[in-house]
Protein backbone atom coordinates (compact mmCIF):
# COMPACT_ATOMS: atom_id res chain seq x y z
CA UNK A 1 0.00 0.00 0.00
CA UNK A 2 1.42 3.39 -1.05
CA UNK A 3 0.94 6.20 1.46
CA UNK A 4 -0.61 9.49 0.36
CA UNK A 5 1.19 11.47 3.05
CA UNK A 6 4.97 11.40 3.44
CA UNK A 7 6.34 11.42 6.97
CA UNK A 8 9.25 13.56 8.12
CA UNK A 9 11.89 12.06 10.40
CA UNK A 10 15.43 12.33 11.70
CA UNK A 11 18.31 9.94 12.32
CA UNK A 12 19.44 10.31 15.93
CA UNK A 13 23.01 10.61 17.19
CA UNK A 14 25.11 7.50 17.84
CA UNK A 15 27.37 8.74 20.65
CA UNK A 16 26.52 7.44 24.18
CA UNK A 17 26.24 10.93 25.70
CA UNK A 18 23.13 11.58 23.61
CA UNK A 19 21.33 8.66 25.24
CA UNK A 20 21.26 10.34 28.65
CA UNK A 21 17.62 10.88 29.61
CA UNK A 22 17.85 14.70 29.61
CA UNK A 23 19.42 14.78 26.14
CA UNK A 24 16.86 12.36 24.73
CA UNK A 25 13.96 14.42 26.07
CA UNK A 26 15.37 17.73 24.79
CA UNK A 27 16.12 16.37 21.34
CA UNK A 28 12.88 14.44 20.83
CA UNK A 29 10.95 17.52 21.92
CA UNK A 30 12.82 19.63 19.35
CA UNK A 31 12.28 17.06 16.60
CA UNK A 32 8.56 17.07 17.31
CA UNK A 33 8.46 20.87 17.13
CA UNK A 34 10.17 20.65 13.75
CA UNK A 35 7.34 18.43 12.49
CA UNK A 36 8.96 15.02 12.82
CA UNK A 37 6.89 11.88 13.23
CA UNK A 38 9.74 9.34 12.89
CA UNK A 39 13.09 8.85 14.60
CA UNK A 40 15.77 6.48 13.31
CA UNK A 41 18.07 4.80 15.82
CA UNK A 42 21.23 3.02 14.69
CA UNK A 43 21.83 -0.24 16.54
CA UNK A 44 24.44 -2.96 16.70
CA UNK A 45 23.58 -6.65 16.83
CA UNK A 46 25.24 -7.10 20.21
CA UNK A 47 23.65 -4.46 22.43
CA UNK A 48 20.17 -2.97 22.70
CA UNK A 49 19.46 0.74 22.76
CA UNK A 50 18.20 1.83 26.22
CA UNK A 51 14.45 1.38 26.70
CA UNK A 52 14.12 4.99 27.92
CA UNK A 53 14.74 6.18 24.36
CA UNK A 54 11.68 4.29 23.12
CA UNK A 55 9.51 5.43 26.03
CA UNK A 56 10.45 9.06 25.31
CA UNK A 57 9.84 8.60 21.57
CA UNK A 58 6.38 7.24 22.36
CA UNK A 59 5.69 10.19 24.67
CA UNK A 60 6.45 12.63 21.84
CA UNK A 61 4.63 10.50 19.25
CA UNK A 62 7.74 9.67 17.23
CA UNK A 63 7.71 6.31 15.46
CA UNK A 64 11.03 4.53 16.19
CA UNK A 65 12.86 2.84 13.30
CA UNK A 66 15.83 0.59 14.03
CA UNK A 67 18.75 0.54 11.58
CA UNK A 68 21.25 -2.28 12.02
CA UNK A 69 24.25 -0.68 10.32
CA UNK A 70 26.90 -3.34 10.96
CA UNK A 71 27.60 -6.37 8.79
CA UNK A 72 24.64 -8.76 8.80
CA UNK A 73 25.39 -11.83 10.94
CA UNK A 74 25.82 -15.36 9.67
CA UNK A 75 22.90 -17.77 10.09
CA UNK A 76 24.56 -19.53 13.04
CA UNK A 77 24.20 -16.35 15.11
CA UNK A 78 20.52 -15.94 14.28
CA UNK A 79 19.20 -16.99 17.72
CA UNK A 80 21.08 -14.16 19.43
CA UNK A 81 19.69 -11.64 16.96
CA UNK A 82 16.12 -12.92 17.26
CA UNK A 83 16.16 -12.12 20.98
CA UNK A 84 17.14 -8.54 20.18
CA UNK A 85 14.33 -8.25 17.62
CA UNK A 86 11.87 -9.57 20.21
CA UNK A 87 12.96 -6.85 22.64
CA UNK A 88 12.64 -4.05 20.08
CA UNK A 89 9.20 -5.30 18.97
CA UNK A 90 8.08 -5.29 22.60
CA UNK A 91 9.28 -1.68 22.94
CA UNK A 92 7.14 -0.48 20.04
CA UNK A 93 9.41 -0.84 17.00
CA UNK A 94 7.55 -1.70 13.80
CA UNK A 95 10.13 -0.99 11.09
CA UNK A 96 13.67 -2.41 10.92
CA UNK A 97 16.42 -1.73 8.38
CA UNK A 98 18.70 -4.73 8.01
CA UNK A 99 22.22 -3.73 6.90
CA UNK A 100 23.90 -0.69 5.44
CA UNK A 101 25.46 -0.27 1.99
CA UNK A 102 26.44 -3.92 1.35
CA UNK A 103 27.70 -2.85 -2.08
CA UNK A 104 30.71 -1.19 -0.40
CA UNK A 105 33.84 -3.15 0.39
CA UNK A 106 34.08 -1.53 3.85
CA UNK A 107 30.66 -2.97 4.80
CA UNK A 108 32.15 -6.47 4.90
CA UNK A 109 34.51 -6.48 7.86
CA UNK A 110 34.94 -10.25 8.22
CA UNK A 111 34.01 -12.34 5.21
CA UNK A 112 31.91 -12.03 2.14
CA UNK A 113 33.39 -9.43 -0.18
CA UNK A 114 35.77 -11.92 -1.74
CA UNK A 115 32.90 -14.18 -2.80
CA UNK A 116 31.95 -14.09 -6.48
CA UNK A 117 28.27 -14.48 -5.55
CA UNK A 118 28.28 -11.51 -3.16
CA UNK A 119 24.58 -10.71 -3.63
CA UNK A 120 23.54 -14.29 -2.86
CA UNK A 121 25.77 -14.18 0.20
CA UNK A 122 24.01 -10.99 1.30
CA UNK A 123 20.57 -12.54 0.75
CA UNK A 124 21.58 -15.60 2.81
CA UNK A 125 22.05 -13.22 5.72
CA UNK A 126 19.17 -10.83 5.03
CA UNK A 127 16.36 -13.31 4.38
CA UNK A 128 16.30 -15.11 7.79
CA UNK A 129 16.15 -11.73 9.55
CA UNK A 130 13.44 -10.41 7.23
CA UNK A 131 11.40 -13.60 7.57
CA UNK A 132 11.57 -13.52 11.35
CA UNK A 133 10.72 -9.82 11.39
CA UNK A 134 7.59 -10.41 9.29
CA UNK A 135 6.42 -13.12 11.67
CA UNK A 136 6.95 -10.76 14.62
CA UNK A 137 4.86 -8.05 12.97
CA UNK A 138 7.88 -6.00 11.86
CA UNK A 139 8.26 -4.37 8.46
CA UNK A 140 11.62 -5.38 6.94
CA UNK A 141 13.46 -2.59 5.11
CA UNK A 142 16.06 -3.64 2.55
CA UNK A 143 19.59 -2.37 3.17
CA UNK A 144 20.13 1.01 1.52
CA UNK A 145 22.87 0.86 -1.10
CA UNK A 146 25.64 3.38 -1.74
CA UNK A 147 24.69 5.09 -5.02
CA UNK A 148 27.43 3.98 -7.38
CA UNK A 149 29.46 2.06 -4.81
CA UNK A 150 32.29 -0.44 -5.19
CA UNK A 151 29.70 -2.89 -6.57
CA UNK A 152 27.46 -0.73 -8.78
CA UNK A 153 24.21 -0.21 -6.88
CA UNK A 154 21.76 -0.78 -9.73
CA UNK A 155 23.48 -4.06 -10.67
CA UNK A 156 23.48 -5.18 -7.03
CA UNK A 157 19.78 -4.30 -6.67
CA UNK A 158 18.79 -6.18 -9.81
CA UNK A 159 20.46 -9.38 -8.62
CA UNK A 160 18.99 -8.97 -5.13
CA UNK A 161 15.41 -8.62 -6.38
CA UNK A 162 15.80 -11.51 -8.82
CA UNK A 163 17.16 -13.59 -5.93
CA UNK A 164 14.11 -12.80 -3.79
CA UNK A 165 11.82 -13.75 -6.68
CA UNK A 166 13.64 -17.00 -7.40
CA UNK A 167 13.42 -18.01 -3.74
CA UNK A 168 9.65 -17.38 -3.82
CA UNK A 169 9.66 -15.14 -0.76
CA UNK A 170 6.18 -13.75 -1.41
CA UNK A 171 5.48 -13.03 2.27
CA UNK A 172 8.65 -10.96 2.62
CA UNK A 173 8.15 -9.17 -0.71
CA UNK A 174 4.59 -8.25 0.27
CA UNK A 175 5.86 -6.43 3.38
CA UNK A 176 9.19 -5.22 2.00
CA UNK A 177 10.16 -1.53 2.02
CA UNK A 178 13.18 -0.09 0.20
CA UNK A 179 15.85 1.80 2.08
CA UNK A 180 17.58 4.42 -0.12
CA UNK A 181 20.00 7.26 0.59
CA UNK A 182 18.91 10.74 -0.45
CA UNK A 183 22.43 11.89 -1.32
CA UNK A 184 22.74 14.80 -3.76
CA UNK A 185 26.38 14.42 -4.86
CA UNK A 186 26.30 18.24 -4.95
CA UNK A 187 24.05 18.15 -8.02
CA UNK A 188 20.68 19.82 -8.49
CA UNK A 189 17.88 18.18 -6.50
CA UNK A 190 16.03 17.16 -9.66
CA UNK A 191 19.01 15.17 -10.99
CA UNK A 192 17.96 11.69 -12.15
CA UNK A 193 14.25 12.41 -11.69
CA UNK A 194 12.17 10.02 -13.76
CA UNK A 195 14.53 7.10 -13.34
CA UNK A 196 15.72 4.79 -16.13
CA UNK A 197 12.50 5.30 -18.13
CA UNK A 198 13.42 8.95 -18.62
CA UNK A 199 17.18 8.37 -18.98
CA UNK A 200 17.40 5.05 -20.84
CA UNK A 201 20.93 5.56 -22.18
CA UNK A 202 22.52 5.69 -18.71
CA UNK A 203 24.16 2.39 -17.85
CA UNK A 204 26.35 1.18 -14.96
CA UNK A 205 29.60 3.16 -14.96
CA UNK A 206 28.50 5.06 -18.10
CA UNK A 207 26.43 8.25 -18.23
CA UNK A 208 26.50 9.70 -21.77
CA UNK A 209 26.48 13.46 -22.34
CA UNK A 210 22.97 14.84 -22.04
CA UNK A 211 21.83 11.96 -19.82
CA UNK A 212 21.36 11.82 -16.04
CA UNK A 213 21.91 8.87 -13.71
CA UNK A 214 21.02 7.54 -10.27
CA UNK A 215 23.74 9.50 -8.46
CA UNK A 216 21.39 12.06 -6.93
CA UNK A 217 18.44 12.52 -4.59
CA UNK A 218 16.15 10.58 -6.96
CA UNK A 219 18.21 7.39 -6.60
CA UNK A 220 15.11 5.77 -5.10
CA UNK A 221 13.27 5.97 -8.44
CA UNK A 222 15.99 3.94 -10.13
CA UNK A 223 15.94 1.23 -7.45
CA UNK A 224 12.13 1.18 -7.49
CA UNK A 225 12.12 0.72 -11.27
CA UNK A 226 14.49 -2.23 -10.98
CA UNK A 227 12.30 -3.79 -8.26
CA UNK A 228 9.15 -3.34 -10.34
CA UNK A 229 10.79 -4.95 -13.36
CA UNK A 230 12.21 -7.85 -11.31
CA UNK A 231 9.40 -8.70 -8.88
CA UNK A 232 6.41 -6.96 -10.43
CA UNK A 233 5.61 -4.45 -7.67
CA UNK A 234 6.48 -0.84 -6.94
CA UNK A 235 7.87 -0.95 -3.43
CA UNK A 236 7.41 1.86 -0.90
CA UNK A 237 10.56 3.71 0.18
CA UNK A 238 12.23 5.18 3.25
CA UNK A 239 14.87 7.79 2.30
CA UNK A 240 17.83 8.24 4.67
CA UNK A 241 20.18 11.22 5.21
CA UNK A 242 18.31 13.32 2.67
CA UNK A 243 20.25 16.30 1.34
CA UNK A 244 23.72 15.08 2.33
CA UNK A 245 26.15 15.33 -0.60
CA UNK A 246 27.22 11.72 -0.16
CA UNK A 247 30.88 12.47 0.38
CA UNK A 248 32.69 9.80 2.38
CA UNK A 249 35.98 11.47 3.29
CA UNK A 250 35.29 15.18 2.90
CA UNK A 251 33.35 17.74 4.89
CA UNK A 252 30.06 18.68 3.19
CA UNK A 253 29.60 22.20 1.86
CA UNK A 254 27.66 23.64 4.82
CA UNK A 255 25.67 26.29 2.97
CA UNK A 256 24.61 24.13 0.02
CA UNK A 257 23.80 21.13 2.21
CA UNK A 258 21.56 23.20 4.47
CA UNK A 259 19.83 24.84 1.50
CA UNK A 260 19.19 21.41 -0.08
CA UNK A 261 17.76 20.06 3.20
CA UNK A 262 15.51 23.11 3.59
CA UNK A 263 14.34 22.79 -0.02
CA UNK A 264 13.47 19.11 0.42
CA UNK A 265 11.58 19.84 3.64
CA UNK A 266 9.71 22.72 2.00
CA UNK A 267 8.78 20.55 -0.97
CA UNK A 268 7.66 17.80 1.36
CA UNK A 269 5.46 20.24 3.26
CA UNK A 270 3.94 21.53 0.03
CA UNK A 271 3.19 18.06 -1.29
CA UNK A 272 1.56 17.01 1.98
CA UNK A 273 -0.66 20.10 1.68
CA UNK A 274 -2.24 19.97 -1.80
CA UNK A 275 -3.38 23.60 -1.65
CA UNK A 276 0.21 24.83 -1.22
CA UNK A 277 2.17 26.09 -4.19
CA UNK A 278 4.19 23.29 -5.77
CA UNK A 279 7.92 23.68 -6.35
CA UNK A 280 10.10 22.63 -9.27
CA UNK A 281 11.14 19.57 -7.30
CA UNK A 282 8.62 16.75 -6.90
CA UNK A 283 8.60 13.87 -4.43
CA UNK A 284 6.79 10.67 -5.35
CA UNK A 285 3.97 9.61 -3.03
CA UNK A 286 5.38 6.07 -2.90
CA UNK A 287 7.80 7.42 -0.29
CA UNK A 288 6.71 6.50 3.24
CA UNK A 289 9.18 8.78 4.97
CA UNK A 290 12.11 11.11 4.38
CA UNK A 291 14.72 11.13 7.12
CA UNK A 292 17.34 13.79 7.72
CA UNK A 293 20.43 13.21 9.86
CA UNK A 294 21.21 15.03 13.11
CA UNK A 295 24.92 14.03 12.78
CA UNK A 296 24.88 15.77 9.38
CA UNK A 297 23.57 18.95 10.99
CA UNK A 298 26.37 18.67 13.56
CA UNK A 299 28.84 18.56 10.66
CA UNK A 300 27.59 21.68 8.92
CA UNK A 301 27.32 24.10 11.84
CA UNK A 302 30.43 25.94 13.04
CA UNK A 303 29.66 25.46 16.73
CA UNK A 304 28.22 22.68 18.87
CA UNK A 305 24.75 21.69 17.74
CA UNK A 306 22.06 22.09 20.40
CA UNK A 307 18.28 21.57 20.25
CA UNK A 308 17.88 25.35 20.24
CA UNK A 309 20.36 26.01 17.42
CA UNK A 310 18.82 23.12 15.46
CA UNK A 311 15.40 24.75 15.55
CA UNK A 312 16.90 28.13 14.66
CA UNK A 313 18.10 26.70 11.34
CA UNK A 314 14.50 26.51 10.20
CA UNK A 315 13.13 29.74 11.60
CA UNK A 316 11.29 31.73 8.97
CA UNK A 317 12.15 35.30 8.22
CA UNK A 318 10.26 37.38 5.63
CA UNK A 319 8.55 34.21 4.46
CA UNK A 320 11.82 32.43 3.66
CA UNK A 321 13.86 29.86 5.56
CA UNK A 322 17.38 30.90 6.33
CA UNK A 323 20.29 29.34 8.18
CA UNK A 324 21.60 30.92 11.37
CA UNK A 325 25.37 30.93 11.20
CA UNK A 326 28.00 32.83 13.11
CA UNK A 327 30.92 31.81 10.98
CA UNK A 328 33.77 34.29 10.74
CA UNK A 329 34.75 34.12 7.08
CA UNK A 330 38.31 34.55 5.88
CA UNK A 331 39.03 35.93 2.40
CA UNK A 332 39.96 33.05 0.11
CA UNK A 333 42.93 33.60 -2.17
CA UNK A 334 43.76 29.90 -2.77
CA UNK A 335 41.37 27.57 -4.55
CA UNK A 336 42.68 24.22 -3.22
CA UNK A 337 45.24 23.56 -0.48
CA UNK A 338 46.75 20.18 0.34
CA UNK A 339 47.73 20.24 4.03
CA UNK A 340 50.40 17.71 4.94
CA UNK A 341 51.94 16.82 8.31
CA UNK A 342 55.56 17.90 8.65
CA UNK A 343 57.96 17.52 11.54
CA UNK A 344 61.60 18.54 12.11
CA UNK A 345 62.75 15.82 9.73
CA UNK A 346 60.40 17.11 7.04
CA UNK A 347 57.41 15.44 5.39
CA UNK A 348 57.64 11.65 5.17
CA UNK A 349 58.25 10.13 1.74
CA UNK A 350 55.51 7.58 2.37
CA UNK A 351 52.96 10.39 2.80
CA UNK A 352 54.14 12.11 -0.38
CA UNK A 353 53.76 8.87 -2.32
CA UNK A 354 50.21 8.41 -1.04
CA UNK A 355 49.05 11.91 -2.00
CA UNK A 356 50.90 12.04 -5.33
CA UNK A 357 47.70 11.14 -7.30
CA UNK A 358 45.91 14.15 -5.76
CA UNK A 359 48.75 16.47 -6.69
CA UNK A 360 48.81 15.09 -10.21
CA UNK A 361 45.04 15.35 -10.74
CA UNK A 362 44.16 18.63 -9.01
CA UNK A 363 47.52 20.48 -8.77
CA UNK A 364 46.65 22.00 -5.38
CA UNK A 365 48.85 24.35 -3.39
CA UNK A 366 50.88 22.02 -1.14
CA UNK A 367 51.87 23.18 2.32
CA UNK A 368 52.11 22.48 6.01
CA UNK A 369 50.54 25.58 7.60
CA UNK A 370 47.07 25.76 9.12
CA UNK A 371 47.18 29.55 8.73
CA UNK A 372 47.86 29.25 5.01
CA UNK A 373 45.19 26.57 4.68
CA UNK A 374 42.61 28.99 6.12
CA UNK A 375 43.09 31.12 2.99
CA UNK A 376 41.84 28.31 0.73
CA UNK A 377 38.35 27.60 -0.52
CA UNK A 378 38.97 23.86 -0.21
CA UNK A 379 41.45 22.12 2.10
CA UNK A 380 42.43 18.46 1.72
CA UNK A 381 44.12 17.17 4.88
CA UNK A 382 46.26 14.10 5.25
CA UNK A 383 45.25 12.99 8.77
CA UNK A 384 47.58 13.39 11.75
CA UNK A 385 45.81 13.49 15.13
CA UNK A 386 48.74 15.24 16.83
CA UNK A 387 49.32 18.05 14.33
CA UNK A 388 45.76 18.38 13.06
CA UNK A 389 43.42 17.96 16.01
CA UNK A 390 39.65 18.07 15.59
CA UNK A 391 39.64 21.50 17.20
CA UNK A 392 42.11 22.87 14.64
CA UNK A 393 40.17 21.30 11.78
CA UNK A 394 36.95 22.86 13.05
CA UNK A 395 38.73 26.23 13.04
CA UNK A 396 39.30 25.81 9.31
CA UNK A 397 35.65 24.94 8.81
CA UNK A 398 34.57 27.95 10.85
CA UNK A 399 36.71 30.19 8.62
CA UNK A 400 34.69 29.08 5.60
CA UNK A 401 36.92 26.31 4.22
CA UNK A 402 35.45 23.22 2.65
CA UNK A 403 37.45 20.55 4.50
CA UNK A 404 38.24 17.12 3.11
CA UNK A 405 39.87 14.54 5.41
CA UNK A 406 41.81 12.09 3.28
CA UNK A 407 41.99 8.39 4.13
CA UNK A 408 45.35 7.20 5.48
CA UNK A 409 45.60 4.43 2.90
CA UNK A 410 47.12 5.30 -0.46
CA UNK A 411 44.86 2.71 -2.10
CA UNK A 412 41.76 4.34 -0.60
CA UNK A 413 42.93 7.76 -1.77
CA UNK A 414 43.39 6.48 -5.32
CA UNK A 415 40.02 4.73 -5.22
CA UNK A 416 38.22 7.89 -4.08
CA UNK A 417 39.82 9.84 -6.95
CA UNK A 418 38.50 7.33 -9.45
CA UNK A 419 34.95 7.93 -8.16
CA UNK A 420 35.23 11.71 -8.29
Amino acid sequence: MINSSIKLGYSYFQKPEYFVKKQVVEWTSSLKKQGASMILLESSFTRAIPEDVFLTAKEYELEPIIHFTSELPLARKFNDISILLDVYARWGVRKVIFGDRPNLRQAWLSTGWQFENLVDHFLDRFIPLANYGVHKGLTPILSPLQPGGDYWDTAFAELAFKGLRQRRLDEVIEKLVLGCYGFTFSKKLTWGSGGPQRWPLSKPYLTPDGQEDQLGFHNYEWIQAIAEQSIGVKLPVIILNAGHPGTIYSQPDSEKTLIDIQTIQSTLSNQNEPESKSSEMEIDQSIEGILFSLPTFAQIVPESLTPKSFLQMFQEKDGKQEAKTNTKKVQKIISHYLLLPSRSSGVADVVLNKVRPIIKKYQPTVGFSLDEAALAQKVSIYPDSLLFSEEKINTLRASGCQVEILPESGIDIATSLQRS
